[in-house]
């Protein structure tokens, strides 16, 4: 497996007649964002168990992945391996879990059953051409079994490797795309190439009858990212994933990633990259061990480095969002990415300098915003949710740690809305931003300073950026004045 290495980019500091001058914070050129310029929907952002298998993930664990408070990486994508045995009792039990968080789930075949293929083996070989229906009807029975909401009819085609695997050509790919898809009865996913190589989806896209069964052009990046958007599949309407990769860059065997913040921060602008690229969704590889290994995203239920990498863009771009004009390499090692949805804008900056933090200056057009909040994972941070930043006429700047992701969420004043008092409660429902922290305060005295006001607890998110809160009324209480703290 290979991996693309970050950018050659400045180090940070100025040689001068042996003399070494660190820079301790570097400015950076202007980011526009202009959010009147839009680009691909967001699908979303996942991993996988495939092979995890006889262990499925745990309840804590499945909090963890999916889930958006504190602590949590809210993955609104899995993707899980079609065994060719139909041994699929782990992987049905972790796609429940996905979809109890209400994430899509994709299931990938290795390989057809052994006695589909050429060599009657489940590593190498081809699908029979006379078994092409079979497989389709089997790939229906596995999506209806496990529960899945979209298909891959392969695994790496074009993969020689020693475990469970099938070649396909471009020309094969197209022939089953044209006359067998539909048979699946679910979106199709197609060709998942080790290295993103074109010529096993082309001819796929080329043949109006295949393409108009394909609903997802998806590949690989073992071979290295691609160059430029894949526009022979945009052109057709099709959305285009990157459905598997991991980045240990730095890391030897048995060191694990959750210490590795230069491989973190790889996997940061690579997700950048990509979505760039205009992909629509991203997955890492397998997200966790028994016995936690390099290429884990949490060990037991706790998000390493990486993991929370990945969850600065999982956790506040949701599927439905759409990215949006930005600059995205302003400065020499910050690469910037921006998406909206419903009035929320959110930024993601990823700065690569191992050494120095940047000062970063972003304007916006297309939009009002009147302030963001900023959340960072850097080499002590992580999913650090700092005090919001004032957008002073369409302009703030922000610092920017070295070797960190920083995601900015525009917020706006809460909308308090349905104040009612029924069984001895007192209720209430605002919009907020989730999953920014917010915080109930309240006091009998409005004349105190809000620092002087007491935390009530935590409001219960019912959906969307829709909140309520409640709290018990004692009899003859005196009066209770409630207010909501956004950062």
């Amino acid at each position: 497996m290979h991996s693309k290495k970050l950018p050659l980019s400045a180090l940070g500091f100025i040689a001068m007649v042996g003399l070494v001058v660190f820079q301790t914070n570097l400015q950076g050129q202007t980011c526009a964002i202009n959010a009147g310029s839009t680009f691909q929907t967001i699908d979303g952002f996942g991993a996988s168990s495939a092979f995890a298998d006889p262990v499925g993930m745990t309840s804590a664990q499945a909090a963890t992945l999916f889930g958006r408070n504190n602590g949590q990486m809210g993955l609104s994508l899995w993707r899980v391996r079609i065994d060719p045995t139909e041994d699929w009792t782990t992987e049905t039990a972790n796609a429940a879990f996905a979809h109890q968080y209400a994430s899509k789930v994709l299931g990938t075949p290795w390989t057809p059953p052994a006695n589909m293929k050429t060599n009657d083996n489940t590593i190498g070989g081809t699908l029979s051409t006379n078994e092409y229906a079979a497989y389709a009807t089997y790939l229906n029975t596995a999506a209806n079994s496990i529960g899945l909401d979209y298909v891959s009819m392969q695994n790496e085609p074009d993969a020689v490797v020693s475990y469970e695997s099938c070649f396909w050509t471009g020309s094969t790919m197209e022939t089953w795309c044209a006359s067998n898809a539909p048979a699946v009865g679910r979106p199709i996913v197609m060709p998942e190439s080790e290295s993103f190589n074109q010529s096993y989806s082309n001819p796929t896209l080329n043949n109006s009858t295949a393409a108009g069964n394909v609903s997802i052009i998806a590949g690989h990046l073992y071979g290295g990212l691609p160059f430029g958007p894949y526009t022979a599949a945009l052109n057709k309407g099709k959305h285009v994933w990157m459905t598997e990769h991991y980045d240990t860059l730095g890391s030897t065997e048995p060191d694990m990633v959750s210490s590795n913040i230069l491989s973190a921060v790889q996997t940061a602008w690579e997700i950048s990259v990509c979505m760039d690229q205009q992909m629509s969704a991203y997955f890492w590889w397998r997200a966790y061990h028994t016995t936690p290994q390099y290429d884990d995203l949490i060990e037991g239920s706790t998000p390493n480095v990486t993991g929370y990498m990945l969850a600065q863009f999982a956790n506040f771009i949701r599927p439905g969002y759409v990215m949006v004009g930005a600059t995205f390499n302003p400065s020499p090692d910050v690469f910037v990415t921006a998406y909206t949805n419903s009035g929320t804008l959110v930024v993601v900056a990823v700065n690569t300098n191992s050494t120095a933090a940047v000062s970063q200056a972003f304007s916006i057009s297309g939009m009002p915003v009147t302030a963001v909040v900023p959340t960072v994972t850097a080499t002590n941070e992580n999913m650090f949710q700092e005090t919001s930043i004032l957008v002073t006429n369409n302009n703030f700047t922000a610092t920017l740690p070295a070797q960190s992701t920083t995601t900015f969420v525009s917020v706006t004043r809460p909308a308090l809305v349905n104040p009612v008092l029924t069984n001895g409660l007192f209720e209430f429902s605002f919009t907020g931003n989730p999953p920014l922290q917010l915080t109930i305060l309240t006091t009998t005295n409005l004349s105190l300073p809000l620092s002087s006001w007491t935390a009530a607890g935590s409001a219960t998110n019912i959906g969307g950026n829709n909140y309520v809160f409640s709290a018990p009324l004692a009899t003859n209480q005196a009066p209770q004045f409630y207010g909501v703290q956004y950062p």
